[in-house]
């Protein structure tokens, strides 16, 4: 094979590797007829000004992806003509490579696509990237001191070896990096639904409430003619008492807590009338800002299933050893949240491994609960002892001014 054909196999190569990563690293809009005409028009410029001046053809056809990512990419153009032009410097600086080194500078095109890739989709930490390098090193170690034999072996069995090293290069690429990629889908997949379930859950135990609510309204000019009837009457004692059962009635449709914050609201009142007739003794203050810079549904992971797990292991107990405390705070830039509850005194493995066993989540719930936290940046810490469950989530917040904090609100 002489060295312009092995120059083109490898621009072919390359060709489908740079169409690969530039849809890998955006959102392209699906469909076989762009595929075939970005790939027809490639090879057409690849093939017409390959054999004059091969740095002219990958500078068109970096230029042909760049158009490609701008028509059909969902994701800003803004943000992803940075990495077009990048692999495709890369690609046409290869370009200019003599055959020999070809074949030792493949495995670095490959690696640094793969990091880029990784970077792009923040799946890889930066001592496995390191790690990953080291088969690409080994082949490119060995593909160059191939390279110096030059009368060792048969041009054959060299061509074999080299070869059949670049195919081991190219399907690493492919295993790990699409392996990589369909963990990223799926778990991606999993928190949606996952989120769905949490907020659909939120809905109904909130609804439920303003049920009440509405219903007690409802009712509210009924009370009100009862009332004017009995004092016409001048039955003022049975008048107390009626008004004693509506004040109780009431007491049973207020909210517990008020920490001035909306989502945390609803979300700590819905579960709190649980508590309530779970017959759990509850101990709630919360302290927070309007608006917070923490999303409504990561709010809502958090706090609803760290609340749910409270309930869920009280449940489990006596009601006259059932309690849950919860404590939520943000002093300046630090969101502070604090879950107590009774637990069983002998933990089985479950309850040790923070599993589960409502709607058979098997542990899921927590995983997004650190998921979400760790998207802040935060910190989980768990502690589960006989008798005693708690769990601490402190958050950095970003600076968003001056604040105004209502007064501290708790349920005795």
């Amino acid at each position: 094979m002489t060295e312009m054909v092995q120059k083109l196999v490898f621009s072919l190569l390359w060709l489908f590797l740079y169409g690969y990563f530039v849809e890998r690293m955006g959102t392209i809009q699906k469909g076989r007829g762009k595929r075939l005409v970005l790939g027809c028009l490639g090879c057409g410029f690849l093939l017409a000004f390959f054999w004059v001046l091969p740095a002219l053809s990958w500078g068109l056809l970096t230029l042909l992806f760049l158009l490609y990512d701008l028509f059909y990419d969902e994701e800003g153009f803004r943000g992803q003509w940075r990495h077009v032009l990048l692999a495709g410097g890369l690609f046409s600086a290869a370009s200019l490579c003599p055959v020999r080194l070809l074949f030792a500078v493949n495995g670095g095109l490959l690696w640094v696509l793969f990091l880029m890739l990784a970077a792009k989709r923040s799946y890889l930490k930066t001592e496995n990237a390191v790690l990953t390098a080291a088969p690409y090193v080994l082949v490119s170690v060995f593909l160059w001191w191939l390279g110096g034999r030059t009368n060792g072996l048969a041009k054959m069995q060299r061509a074999v070896l080299e070869w059949g090293s670049i195919a081991v290069e190219c399907c690493l690429f492919w295993v790990v990096e699409s392996t990589l990629f369909s963990y990223k889908k799926s778990f991606e997949v999993q928190t949606e639904q996952f989120q769905r379930e949490v907020m659909g859950c939120q809905y109904e135990e909130i609804r439920g409430i303003y049920m009440n609510m509405r219903g007690w309204r409802h009712d509210y000019h009924n009370h009100l003619q009862v009332i004017k009837a009995q004092l016409a009457l001048g039955k003022l004692g049975e008048t107390k008492r009626y008004l004693d059962a509506l004040e109780r009635d009431l007491d049973r449709v207020d909210t517990y807590v008020k920490s001035g914050n909306l989502m945390v609201d609803a979300i700590l009142n819905s579960k709190l009338s649980l508590a309530q007739k779970k017959r759990i003794l509850v101990n709630c203050k919360a302290q927070m800002p309007e608006k917070i810079p923490v999303e409504d549904v990561d709010l809502c992971v958090i706090l609803g299933n760290l609340l749910d797990n409270a309930l869920e292991a009280c449940e489990q107990i006596g009601e006259e050893r059932r309690f849950l405390r919860i404590y939520m705070h943000v002093n300046k830039s630090q969101f502070y949240l604090s879950v107590q509850n009774a637990a069983k005194e002998e933990l089985d493995f479950n309850e040790r491994n923070y599993i589960s066993q409502k709607r058979g989540s098997h542990g899921l719930g927590m995983k997004r609960v650190r998921a979400a936290v760790e998207k802040y940046d935060g910190y989980m810490h768990l502690a589960n002892e006989p008798g005693i469950f708690a769990a601490e989530v402190t958050m950095p917040l970003p600076e968003s001014g001056t604040v105004r904090f209502p007064l501290t609100n708790s349920l005795p």
